[in-house]
């Protein structure tokens, strides 16, 4: 499939440069008072870890595998950085889209 299927640009000049007004200098504009929680979707998930092995290589074993092989989240040490969604291979995680208040 080429990589323009799903795109509106019809080439890759078109789209260079494109999300740089979105990037910022440092990170003081970062929102760091708030975290947005991953869900887990405990029927889809098929328990091979990956979620968890993620969270310790990031620093913050925030994911345990319970006895079940199914994930359960600490949200003290959860900072929402959401690796966890994208290393899943049933996409059994997403976001709550649920800002709270650092616990």
């Amino acid at each position: 499939m080429p990589w323009n299927t799903f795109c509106w640009a019809h080439s890759i000049e078109e789209i260079r440069g494109a999300a740089l007004d979105y990037v910022s200098e440092n990170t003081d504009v970062l929102e760091r008072d708030t975290v947005i929680f991953p869900k887990f979707n405990r029927d889809k998930c098929i328990g091979c870890g990956r979620c968890s092995v993620s969270c310790a290589d990031g620093g913050h074993q925030a994911i345990r595998m319970n006895e079940d092989r199914r994930p359960v989240l600490n949200g003290k040490k959860c900072v929402g950085c959401h690796l966890c969604v994208l290393v899943c291979p049933q996409r059994a995680i997403s976001s709550s889209r649920k800002r709270i208040a650092k616990p």
